[in-house]
């Protein structure tokens, strides 16, 4: 007997702009993370951005946050502690554990890294027209509003 499919329902409107910005955000954050010469491989680019946002934190919520498991996050976190950006600390709540937090150097560590990325996009971005300019703005305020009421850890 062949086997019956099930056409998936029609995306709503809000669903199809929902996954359009999320690969083109994917997109662009890969094109941007190619294009930065700062030098940082971009899983500890953005390992070090979550601890530095939602920091301090554990390893095993950094492995959650970042979709990956707590081996991988382990490494992570070394890595970044054997460059000096993150450093851990005791958790008050859980002796056994530890909390994972950006040094001084983590963050100016970031802060070169996105201005290298800001630096390599800085000539597509001046080649848009003025109304595309405002529209990308307009866009980017939006965008910081909806991340801004996002759940926690979001």
């Amino acid at each position: 007997m062949p086997e019956r499919t099930v056409a998936a329902p029609e995306p709503s409107a809000d669903e199809a702009l929902a996954v359009d910005l999320l690969v083109l955000a994917a997109r662009f954050t890969r094109w941007a993370g190619r294009a930065a010469d700062g030098g940082m491989p971009t899983a500890l680019w953005r390992a070090l951005s979550q601890v530095d946002e939602l920091g301090p934190l554990r390893v095993s919520a950094l492995a959650a946050l970042d979709r990956t498991s707590q081996p991988t996050a382990t490494a992570l976190v070394q890595r970044l502690e054997r460059h000096g950006w993150v450093e851990r600390s005791s958790d008050p709540d859980d002796a056994r554990a530890s909390l994972v937090a950006t040094t001084p150097a983590g963050r100016q560590r970031l802060t070169e890294q996105r201005a290298a990325a800001g630096r390599a996009l800085a000539p597509q971005l001046g080649a848009l027209s003025g109304q595309q300019h405002e529209d990308l703005a307009r866009g980017l305020a939006v965008l910081r509003d909806l991340v801004a009421h996002a759940p926690p850890g979001g």
